[in-house]
Order: C-alpha cells, then sequence, then structure tokens
C-alpha cells in the first residue's frame, strides 16, 4: 500500500512539475541586443522593448521581484506585438497561470475558478492556433482533476486533447522560478533515444486518463491506447509502472513490460522500476 501511494506522488509530482513550465516548450534564455533596448513605462513598471516578440516573451518569463512586474511584462506583448499571436498566445496561458498565485500549493479555490476563466478565454482568444489551444485545455484537465478533484471532467479534457490534437508536440523547459523539478531528477546516461513520439501532449493526456480513470474499462482503454499510438514514448513507461502499483490492473501491464524495455526509451531510474515493480508478480 505504501509502495502504490509513493508511486502516484511521485508520478503526479512529475506531471505537475512538467505542467507548471509556465506553458512554454521554449527556452527561457535571454538574448539581449548589443545596444540598450528602449524602456517602456507600462503599469507603474519599466520594461525594455525587445526587438521581437520571442525575445519579449523569453523577458517576461524570466525572474521578477513581484508577481506584478511580471504580469506587467506578459501583458505589454499584447500592446507592443499585437500581430505576433502565437507569443500573445502563450503569454496568455502564462497570465492564466499566474491565477494561481506564487505556489499553486496555496492557492483558493477562488483563484482556481479565476484560472478556468483564463484558460476559457484563452481558448475563446486563439481558437486558430491549435499549439496554444492544447495547453489550454491540458490545464484546465490539471486543474479540474488534481486541483479541485473533479475528475470527470477534468477526464473530458484531456481526452479532447487524445481526439483533437494527436500529433502536437511539446517539450520540457526549465521551470518557472517557483517550482522545483522532483521527477525525474539529473539522468546521466542510457537515456532515451530521440524520437516523434516521446514529446506528444497526447500521450500525456492518456497517461493522465490512465491515472485518474473512474474505471478498469476507461484505464485500459487509455493504455490499449497509448500503446497502440504512442509504444516508444516516456508516457507508455510511466503508464507500465502506474498499472504495475495497482494490482487489480498490473495483469495489464505485464505483457508489455518486455516489450518497452527493448524499446530502450526509459531511462535507467524508470526501467529500475519497472523491473522491480514486476518481481511482485
Amino acid at each position: 500500500m505504501r509502495r502504490k501511494s509513493i508511486i502516484a506522488t511521485i508520478v503526479s509530482l512529475f506531471f505537475t512539475a512538467m505542467l507548471l513550465n509556465a506553458c512554454s516548450d521554449e527556452s527561457t534564455s535571454l538574448s539581449f541586443p548589443k545596444s540598450e533596448p528602449p524602456i517602456i513605462l507600462f503599469q507603474g513598471f519599466k520594461i525594455p522593448k525587445f526587438p521581437t516578440a520571442r525575445g519579449q516573451l523569453n523577458y517576461a518569463k524570466s525572474g521578477f521581484p513581484s508577481s506584478e512586474e511580471k504580469k506587467a511584462a506578459f501583458k505589454i506583448m499584447f500592446q507592443i506585438f499585437p500581430e505576433a499571436r502565437v507569443e500573445c498566445g502563450n503569454a496568455a496561458l502564462n497570465l492564466a497561470y499566474m491565477n494561481l498565485g506564487y505556489d499553486y500549493r496555496f492557492a483558493k479555490k477562488l483563484d482556481y475558478y479565476n484560472a478556468i476563466k483564463a484558460y476559457h478565454d484563452v481558448i475563446k482568444n486563439f481558437k486558430e492556433y491549435p499549439v496554444i489551444l492544447v495547453k489550454a485545455y491540458w490545464y484546465l484537465g490539471w486543474i479540474h482533476c488534481d486541483l479541485l478533484k473533479e475528475k470527470e471532467l477534468g477526464i473530458q479534457y484531456f481526452q479532447h486533447i487524445v481526439k483533437t490534437y494527436p500529433d502536437i508536440k511539446t517539450g520540457i523547459s526549465s521551470p518557472v522560478p517557483w517550482v522545483s523539478l522532483v521527477y525525474p531528477l539529473a539522468i546521466k546516461g542510457n537515456l532515451p533515444a530521440k524520437d516523434k513520439t516521446k514529446k506528444q501532449w497526447a500521450s500525456l493526456a492518456l497517461l493522465e486518463i490512465i491515472r485518474h480513470g473512474r474505471d478498469k474499462n476507461q484505464v485500459f482503454t487509455a493504455f490499449d491506447t497509448l500503446w497502440k499510438n504512442y509504444p516508444d514514448s516516456v508516457p507508455a513507461g510511466l503508464a507500465i509502472k502506474l498499472l504495475l502499483g495497482n494490482k487489480q490492473y498490473a495483469g495489464k501491464a505485464l505483457p508489455y513490460i518486455k516489450k518497452y524495455l527493448n524499446l530502450n526509451v526509459a531511462n535507467i531510474y524508470l526501467a529500475r522500476e519497472i523491473k522491480d515493480l514486476a518481481k511482485e508478480y
């Protein structure tokens, strides 16, 4: 029972940390021009104006002494780069997340609902940009499942991602300043080979359905879809690990262990955990 609890906690921390990368798949490193950028006074803060929307967004995602200054840095995007719709969409996603405060674990229920409203506004205002929409739907699923414990509603958002955005990729950039990436730890050796399926939102959404599924049928259907479409993905390995941690579901995972490990996708830690869990059956 204790092992099952630890496994669930580790997987939850991994995906929560991943989700809290301020909605961006791009690096937040800054590249200042050789000359000093002009300064704009906006909402009481002095904000440098970068020559590109990407540079402006990266600046907004960097560290700030206050959340209000950070919000202003995102909001100014809509004023100085309104034509850069993808960058503005990412700014809107970040602003939506900031409704949860410095640390989402201390957010109140009203904060959850404010964030939900903001993500729905993102969907309404950027409906022509799937790369923005998939992130908004993801966060809605996460808030409903993990924060509000409204699992059925949250799963609907994850199912929408699987159905509508099967090929949109994601990546893990450095987390925002107030988040520590708990799992996986820094990996040395035996890294997963690069592949086109490993970083797709749909594979992660299927894993969330497996994690929050209300019954065996829903969980097994999600696993079958995950294995069929994304077998050489990290989420497929984490799904096997989740199933092995539940005695009612372990039998489903056993036939896939060798197949998955032979793909050489799992890092040494995930592979070892899968093998250790399998020894119990």
